[in-house]
């Protein structure tokens, strides 16, 4: 029995041994220690189990020992002791019967292990599943799980706060056929394939549609969901709605492009101006060469035979400089205009204009101004008066009239035709000239721009500008047809409303 003893203290085990009649016969030092935690009342040898066990216990224990001695089975159960420091102590007892020869009961053994350090540890686990199942409910983040074939397993109260979709409305059904529009499930598939092949996945927008039909922006961060076997079995998915700061993105995006875009404009515009002026210069400085070399030879020759030139050749000399000044008057007009309609320094006068006696006055001006090199034929209907600004509109007139003579040599007529049509006056002005080449009609109202078969012709190429900015200020329209060799028709409207 002694040896017997020894074996049973090196045990890790409580073992108590108990005779048929339910007297302890034998106990190891590890049944004492539990004894001695668990209750102020020794264990002896000798003594019935039941005297040691608690007053809360022995109607159970009892109950045990009758039962492993009627069915001869083992018996195992659980049992929560309170110590007298206040700690609890958990504690798996087997009741294992012992047989004789004659399948009689001899011994009943009380094997006892203390499974306190398991149940603290089961339960600080419990609670910290607790903790995390409820920071995960309560998280300030989308965050839901889906199985491998794409069925939701978790959903926190997040999730159905965003999209509107309760527990009840999601569990167990496919997240793709739930949230995301068709077109959109390509992505889906995209991160659930890298997802299922063990990969993390970080920033991945996703659009999510919401219970109410509506789409939101959604940035993920998905990682795989194990077994205990390190199989991918799903994906935990991680969230948060971005459709406002998407929304910020774009328009932020587009704001960019517009300011891009308008810097761009601004740098074709400033491009546009420094080839105009380059054009401009080229153009001027031979424009003013040219009747500047004029009038220097006019008075060169007469300065050299001043007391000698007669009459005739001294007229025809002044009228040679006459003429010449008063082109590159003319000239210096149409920079002034065009300098000022460019700086928005035009400020229209509006006055009531006699429409019969203005276009008479202007073909009249036209035809001494050209010394009459081809007839204007005007045809008018009934004209009634006109309230706009008579310096612009003598500006349109003069600069498509004295065109239509320059781009017409060897031709003796052209057509001025005025229609009063009470909303607005259609002004016609058609020749027989050059024409203009298809390839260069989009060109001609651009300044400093002329065409290539006008190079012999004296001129800027701000003529037809200027008359398009007028028209524009008078808020009239103007059309062109042109057919090479055989002339030109420009037509403008200007209405009948009140000049701001």
């Amino acid at each position: 029995m002694d040896v017997l003893k020894d074996i049973l203290d090196n045990l890790n085990d409580s073992i108590i041994i108990l005779d048929s009649v339910g007297q302890i016969v034998l106990y190891n030092n590890e049944a004492l220690r539990i004894q001695n935690s668990i209750s102020e009342k020794p264990i002896r040898i000798g003594d019935h189990f039941l005297e040691m066990v608690t007053q809360e216990r022995k109607e159970t224990v009892a109950e045990i020992l009758k039962t492993v001695k009627n069915h001869k089975k083992p018996y195992k159960n659980f049992a929560e002791y309170n110590t007298p420091s206040g700690s609890k102590v958990f504690l798996e007892i087997s009741f294992v019967p012992v047989f004789g020869h004659k399948r009689e009961l001899k011994y009943i053994n009380i094997i006892t292990h203390d499974i306190t350090p398991r149940k603290i540890f089961e339960s600080k686990v419990m609670a910290v599943a607790a903790d995390v199942k409820n920071l995960i409910e309560n998280a300030n983040a989308i965050i839901l799980s889906v199985d491998s074939l794409g069925y939701i397993v978790e959903w926190n109260s997040q999730c159905a706060q965003i999209t509107g979709f309760h527990k009840d409305d999601i569990f167990c059904k496919k997240l793709s056929e739930i949230l995301v529009k068709e077109c959109n499930t390509p992505l889906f598939h995209d991160l659930m394939s890298a997802v299922l092949k063990n990969h993390a996945i970080g920033n991945y927008e996703l659009p999510i549609q919401t219970k109410d039909g509506s789409e939101i922006i959604v940035i993920f961060s998905a990682t795989p969901r194990t077994n205990t076997h390190g199989q991918v079995i799903g994906a935990t998915l991680v969230g948060h709605d971005i459709t406002e700061l998407t929304e910020y993105r774009r328009s932020m995006e587009n704001l960019v492009q517009k300011r891009i875009a308008e810097l761009q404009q601004v740098l074709k515009k400033e491009k546009e101006v420094i080839e105009m002026k380059s054009r401009f210069v080229s153009i001027a400085s031979h424009e003013f060469r040219t009747p500047l070399s004029s009038i220097d030879f006019a008075t060169n020759f007469i300065k050299q035979n001043a007391g000698t030139i007669g009459s005739k050749k001294l007229n025809e000399k002044m009228e040679v400089i006459e003429k010449q000044v008063n082109y590159m008057s003319h000239l210096l007009d149409d920079v002034l205009i065009y300098s000022k309609n460019e700086a928005g320094k035009i400020q229209l006068i509006p006055s009531n204009i006699c429409l019969d006696n203005f276009f008479r006055s202007v073909v009249k001006e036209v035809a001494c101004n050209t010394k009459r090199s081809h007839k204007i034929c005007l045809s008018t209907n009934q004209l009634h008066g006109l309230v706009t600004d008579e310096k612009l509109l003598r500006n349109i007139i003069i600069n498509l009239l004295i065109n239509a003579i320059k781009f017409s040599p060897g031709r003796e007529e052209l057509f001025l035709i005025i229609q009063d049509l009470e909303s607005h006056i259609a002004i016609t002005v058609r020749d027989e000239g050059m024409g203009i080449p298809e390839d260069e009609m989009g060109k001609i109202f651009e300044p400093f721009v002329r065409g290539k078969a006008v190079d012999a012709i004296q001129g800027t190429g701000l003529g037809l500008s200027i008359v398009k900015k007028s028209v524009e200020l008078l808020h009239g329209t103007i059309q062109v047809e042109s057919t090479p060799g055989k002339g030109s028709v420009f037509t403008v409207t200007i209405p009948r409303i009140e000049l701001i």
